[in-house]
């Protein structure tokens, strides 16, 4: 179990850097067809506004996170919790509490069905 949430910490930071959140072959096989998500600004979006957002993004602030928390929910299902934030001038910006859900597919692949973030006062 250690490795495979290992494997899925590493996907999910994978998901921080920009040089991924703008190949869209990689988020494509990443999130699930069903992904949603709810932003830390309220919204909700799926994958298609996903993709659509991420790949249109011009933000090269690099993405921090730790605190991780792994928890399986069964065979095919694993919640992750964590913190993320951005520096501006080694000053913790973007506080964000995040979970997510990974499921493994028919594939035998593990892709992000759920994200949530939420604006940390932390």
């Amino acid at each position: 179990m250690h490795k495979l949430f290992e494997h899925l910490i590493t996907l999910e930071k994978k998901l921080h850097h920009y040089s991924n959140r703008d190949n869209l072959e990689f988020l494509e096989n990443v999130l699930h067809q069903a992904f949603l998500e709810f932003c830390r600004s309220g919204v909700s979006a799926d994958k298609t506004e996903t993709l659509l957002a991420l790949t249109q993004a011009n933000n090269l602030l690099e993405i921090h996170s730790e605190n991780f928390q792994c928890a399986q929910i069964d065979a095919n299902t694993v919640l992750i919790t964590y913190l993320s934030f951005q520096l501006d001038n080694e000053i913790r910006i973007k506080q964000t509490l995040r979970s997510s859900i990974w499921i493994k597919n028919q594939h035998n692949q593990w892709q992000l069905r759920f994200h949530q973030g939420t604006l940390s006062s932390l």
